[in-house]
């Protein structure tokens, strides 16, 4: 609500701090408090038009510094509910483990490799792509996307700064990006006024009006204590990984989530 959103202007105020009025302002803030957040978890809701079919995932997503995820959802299928986790540790290897209909079926990415070899061909740094937690990388798309702040609004009870990002000219030429920006026009983040958090992401159709992917997250904890042991895999015996490193840099280029259930983690500034 607009009352919140006034409130929060003027406790700044009476504090001599003065509220961020532009995106670049506002990402500084993002970052700074985000670098604060050693480790952080949340519920999280991702809806994404898959090749033309809408997808729903729910579940819970746990993130801890510098770069391990564990992710835990839930997608929806014909009478029954498929299991999904993804965990990324320190290696900067995805794997994913499926549970559908009492088949089990596990893959694995590795994100190291798709970095090098995106960034090689884009002549970006593309290092981001080894670390899920949204802040880092938004951070990165600025390299391609110029952000503006367009509006605010409130998730919860916290006031939100809402940031629209559109591709740069020269990204329709990038052999890495062109099928992307042929396919999104713009992407939105909402981030807390109060803890710099990236509550909510929306990417936007070629024309600019309809979503075609969103990611929400809620029930947002920050710094509790995380074992290692939860970001840590281990195939279970007879049960053979498929690599699928390749084909999951072949849809990166082709503007196709690799894994559907992909955390975005959230500490977005």
């Amino acid at each position: 609500m607009r009352w919140m959103l006034v409130m929060a202007l003027a406790v700044a105020a009476a504090l001599g701090v003065e509220a961020p009025k532009t995106a670049d302002e506002v990402m500084k803030f993002a970052a700074e408090k985000s670098a604060a957040h050693k480790t952080w978890s949340a519920d999280m809701r991702q809806n994404v038009n898959l090749m033309g079919v809408p997808l729903s995932l729910q579940g819970k997503t746990w993130f801890k510094a510098p770069r391990s995820t564990r992710t835990e959802m839930q997608m929806p299928l014909v009478g029954a509910l498929g299991q999904m986790l993804i965990i990324m540790g320190a290696d900067g290897i995805t794997w994913q483990e499926m549970d559908m209909l009492g088949q089990k079926k596990i893959t694995k990415i590795n994100m190291n490799q798709i970095a090098a070899n995106l960034t090689a061909q884009s002549g970006l740094n593309m290092n981001a792509m080894q670390n899920p937690d949204p802040a880092r990388q938004w951070e990165n798309d600025r390299q391609f996307m110029a952000y503006t702040l367009v509006s605010g609004g409130t998730i919860g009870a916290q006031p939100m700064w809402v940031l629209e990002g559109k591709w740069k000219p020269e990204a329709a030429a990038n052999p890495v990006l062109a099928q992307q920006v042929a396919t999104v026009a713009k992407t939105r983040l909402h981030i807390g006024q109060q803890d710099g958090f990236t509550y909510r992401i929306e990417q936007f159709d070629r024309t600019g009006e309809k979503t075609v992917a969103t990611i929400d997250f809620t029930n947002v904890k920050f710094n509790e204590n995380l074992d290692d042991a939860m970001f840590q895999y281990r195939p279970p015996a007879g049960i053979e990984a498929i690599d699928i490193t390749d084909m999951s840099l072949q849809m990166i280029k082709q503007g196709i989530p690799a894994t559907a259930g992909k955390s975005s983690s959230a500490d977005k500034p």
